[in-house]
């Protein structure tokens, strides 16, 4: 399968489209009905290690804070990528197997045997972080328990973090932020046209 990944950097105060949490689940059904199965998590995955590279291209430790849900099986698609290009990513995964979706199930499995580190707690001192907590998951109720508390972690840390889809804690509906939330460097988000993803990197 060949996956196909194009990128474009959006200008400051530029004009852009932009698409509520319903208008974007739809397009992504309707590009996924037009792909094989599990094709549009691994090409996010892809360019989320992509970029991820390309921010910090001598980063080695990376932690990979992973959501329950599709945000954090495009993660772990990075996770796997990363791996193979002879980083350590380090990834902590809210989610499980036998409950998540099925695609991000797909992915654990595919990460688990390119031989991902999963970790319970996130490493000290990474050189970089990767949040697919929630994604455009994210609500109006604040992050609790173990999610606030990596979401800590992750503002703690000192090197680049780049979030997918958007920052954590930033409603895609309102644009409205709740606390905590991830205070993101970059942030990769995606719209589909024609079954294929192009990218949009914000800074």
């Amino acid at each position: 399968m060949r996956l196909i990944a194009t990128m474009r950097q959006i200008p400051p105060r530029s004009r852009q489209a932009l698409y509520n949490v319903n208008a974007t689940r739809g397009i992504e059904q309707t590009a996924q009905a037009c792909l094989p199965a599990h094709t549009l998590m691994q090409r996010a995955g892809l360019a989320v290690a992509q970029l991820a590279m390309a921010i910090a291209p001598h980063a080695r430790r990376i932690w990979i804070a992973c959501g329950a849900g599709n945000n954090g099986g495009d993660g772990l698609e990075a996770a796997m990528h990363l791996q193979h290009w002879g980083k350590a990513p380090v990834v902590t995964w809210l989610g499980s197997p036998d409950t998540c979706p099925g695609d991000a199930a797909e992915s654990y499995r595919r990460a688990l045997a390119s031989g991902v580190n999963f970790a319970q707690e996130p490493p000290l001192c990474p050189d970089f972080c990767i949040d697919a907590l929630l994604g455009i998951g994210s609500h109006a109720r604040p992050p609790q328990g173990q999610l606030a508390h990596w979401i800590h972690q992750i503002n703690a840390c000192t090197g680049s973090v780049l979030a997918i889809d958007v920052p954590t804690g930033l409603n895609a509906d309102t644009g409205v932020l709740t606390e905590p939330s991830v205070k993101a460097t970059d942030t990769l988000s995606s719209a589909h046209a024609q079954a294929r993803l192009v990218y949009r990197i914000w800074t």
